[in-house]
C-alpha cells in the first residue's frame, strides 16, 4: 500500500498544494501560509467596479488595491485514516474589495480514498475541493511565482473554484486521466441549474535534467440567473463614495444559458547537473463559449453568443535561491448579442466591445527564497486589462510553514 501513496506524492505537485495525502509515516500534518503585497496603485479607482471590457466577470475576482492587502492565508490539516483512507480540511482568507468583505472561509474538507494498484492506483475524493482540471486554479498566490491570479482565471473562472463534488484520477508514472462532478456553487456554474462536470488528462516525462508536462481538459456547466457577486446580486459591495465625489452604479444583469470550457497546458523545465540553476517555462490555453440569456430586473432580454479566449506565458529561470520570471497574458471576445434590449444589456453586462479591444497584461517578478519558509518577491505589473493602461509596483512577502509535526521542513 505504501506504493499507492509514493506514486501519486510524484503527482502532487502537478494538481495543487490541497491534493496531497499525508504519508504513513507522518499521519497528521498541518500547514500554514500567508501572502501579502504592498501595491503602488490600484486597477481601478475607489468608487469604481472592475469589469474587463468584453467579458461576464463574477466570483471572487476582486481589483487588487493600493498599499498593503493581504493576498491569502491558508491554514489546512490532512490526515491518514487508515491504510487507504484520508482527509484533508483547509481554511483560508484571500484579498476582498475596498469594504473588507473578506471573511475565512472553509475550502477544503474531503475524504479520499486509494485503491486498485494493479490499475494505476485509482483515487477517489468526496468533498468540497478545488478543480484538478487547470492548473490556474490549483495555486494561489503562496504557490504562484506571481502574486495575482491570471486574467483568464478571473474571467472565466471568478478566480478562485471551491465547490461541493467527487472526483475519481487513475495515475500512472506518465499518465493521469480523471474526471469531477460538481453542485454548481462555483462560478461560471449555480447550482440551481444543476450539476457542472469536467475531464481531464496529463502526461508527464522526467529525465536526468529535462521534465515535461503536458495536459487538456474540459468543463461544462449551465446557470440560471447568475449574478455577479461582487457588486450585485443582492450583495451589498457596491462603491460608495464620499460627500462632493459620484461613484459608479452597478447593473445588476443575469446570464442564464450554459458555458463550456476546454484548454491545454505544459510546464517544460530544465535542471543543470550541478542543480544550481533551473530554466523554465509554464503556459496555458483557454477557450468558452456561453450560449443563453441576458436578462435584468425590469425584464429586458437579449440572446447571447459569445467565444472567448485566454491565455499566459510564463518563462523563468532560477539560480539559487533567486528567481527571475516574465508572465505575458491575452483575453480575447468574439460577443454576439442580440435582441430589443441588446445594447443595454451588453453595456450594462460587460459583454459589449464595439472597439474590439483585447485586454493583455505583462509581469516581471523577482522571487527570493530569504530564508526557509520566507520569501520574498518583487514585481512590476504593466496592466493593460481596461482601456486605460496602467502600471504598477509590488513588494511581498510569502510564508509557508509545516505547523506539525514540528521537525518537519516547510511544504512547497
Amino acid at each position: 500500500m505504501k506504493h499507492y501513496f509514493s506514486l501519486f506524492t510524484l503527482f502532487i505537485p502537478l494538481l495543487a498544494q490541497a491534493h496531497y495525502i499525508p504519508s504513513q509515516d507522518e499521519p497528521i500534518t498541518v500547514n500554514a501560509s500567508l501572502s501579502a503585497t504592498w501595491r503602488s496603485d490600484n486597477i481601478v479607482d475607489e468608487n469604481e467596479y472592475w469589469q474587463i471590457p468584453g467579458t461576464n466577470m463574477g466570483g471572487d475576482a476582486w481589483p487588487v488595491e493600493e498599499g498593503v492587502q493581504i493576498d491569502e492565508m491558508k491554514l489546512g490539516l490532512g490526515a491518514r485514516i487508515d491504510e487507504n483512507t484520508y482527509a484533508i480540511v483547509e481554511i483560508g482568507t484571500h484579498a476582498s474589495d475596498s469594504d473588507d468583505h473578506s471573511s475565512v472561509s472553509l475550502e477544503h474538507a474531503y475524504v479520499g480514498y486509494v485503491c486498485c494498484e494493479e490499475f494505476g492506483p485509482l483515487v477517489l475524493e468526496v468533498g468540497k475541493m478545488s478543480a484538478a482540471f487547470s492548473p490556474s486554479l490549483s495555486a494561489h498566490a503562496s504557490d504562484n511565482l506571481t502574486s495575482e491570479s491570471s486574467l483568464a482565471a478571473d474571467v472565466f473562472f471568478g478566480r478562485y473554484f471551491h465547490d461541493e463534488g467527487a472526483r475519481v484520477m487513475w495515475h500512472t508514472d506518465s499518465i493521469t486521466a480523471g474526471a469531477e462532478v460538481w453542485k454548481g456553487d462555483a462560478f461560471p456554474a449555480t447550482a440551481s441549474a444543476g450539476y457542472a462536470w469536467d475531464a481531464f488528462a496529463r502526461y508527464q516525462w522526467k529525465g536526468s535534467n529535462l521534465s515535461f508536462v503536458s495536459g487538456a481538459w474540459l468543463y461544462r456547466s449551465s446557470a440560471e440567473t447568475r449574478a455577479d457577486h461582487r457588486y450585485g446580486g443582492g450583495h451589498q459591495h457596491t462603491p460608495v463614495a464620499v460627500p462632493g465625489e459620484t461613484a459608479s452604479i452597478f447593473p445588476d444583469t443575469r446570464f442564464t444559458g450554459d458555458t463550456d470550457l476546454y484548454g491545454i497546458h505544459a510546464d517544460f523545465a530544465y535542471t543543470s547537473d550541478s542543480e544550481s540553476w533551473k530554466a523554465g517555462m509554464k503556459a496555458e490555453y483557454m477557450g468558452m463559449q456561453m450560449d443563453g440569456t441576458l436578462h435584468d430586473a425590469i425584464g429586458r432580454t437579449a440572446d447571447l453568443d459569445s467565444e472567448q479566449t485566454g491565455s499566459w506565458a510564463q518563462p523563468y529561470i532560477t539560480i539559487k535561491d533567486h528567481t527571475f520570471g516574465v508572465r505575458a497574458e491575452w483575453l480575447t471576445s468574439d460577443n454576439l448579442i442580440t435582441g430589443a434590449a441588446a445594447d443595454q444589456l451588453g453595456t450594462d453586462s460587460g459583454m459589449a466591445n464595439p472597439t474590439g479591444f483585447e485586454p493583455s497584461r505583462y509581469t516581471a517578478v523577482w522571487l527570493w527564497q530569504w530564508k526557509e519558509n520566507i520569501a520574498l518577491r518583487t514585481e512590476v505589473v504593466d496592466d493593460q486589462s481596461l482601456l486605460e493602461d496602467k502600471l504598477r509596483f509590488g513588494v511581498g512577502i510569502i510564508w509557508k510553514q509545516t505547523l506539525w509535526p514540528f521537525n518537519s521542513k516547510s511544504h512547497h
